[in-house]
């Protein structure tokens, strides 16, 4: 049994018959959508299961998506990433000065560690308080 066409319903004979798009269509009902200009497996393109003229296919435009928690945590966390954050954050704490790091037991042992360091002597006739 021969399939419909899918632009006139008609029947579609094997002779004038062209399948594409999931469809059967005759030969001149497969057109554009929008100027109806005649189409051929060469120069069409589908969209929606339509058919179109290249001049003619719809733009694919971009929509906006919505901030999910999980698109928030992506973009708080690709901030914190990039140099632009930390350039910001330099910026905002330039005159602030140092902030006061407490004294550690780590600390407090390289502190020892260099004053013994400096008050040996290297031999090199320098004249120190250790002669």
């Amino acid at each position: 049994m021969n399939p419909p066409c899918a632009r006139c319903g008609k029947i579609v004979y094997p002779t004038e018959k062209v399948n594409c798009l999931d469809k059967n269509w005759h030969k001149g009902c497969f057109h554009c959508e929008v100027c109806k200009m005649t189409l051929n497996m060469k120069n069409y393109k589908g969209y929606d299961k339509k058919p179109y003229c290249n001049a003619h296919y719809p733009k694919t435009s971009f929509t906006i998506v919505t901030d999910t928690p999980e698109n928030l945590r992506l973009k708080q966390q690709s901030e914190l990433q990039s140099q632009v954050k930390y350039k910001k954050d330099f910026e905002d704490s330039k005159g602030r000065g140092f902030s006061i790091v407490s004294d550690t037991p780590e600390m407090q042992r390289l502190r020892r560690t260099q004053e013994q360091i400096s008050n040996v002597c290297c031999g090199c006739l320098c004249m120190r308080a250790c002669l």
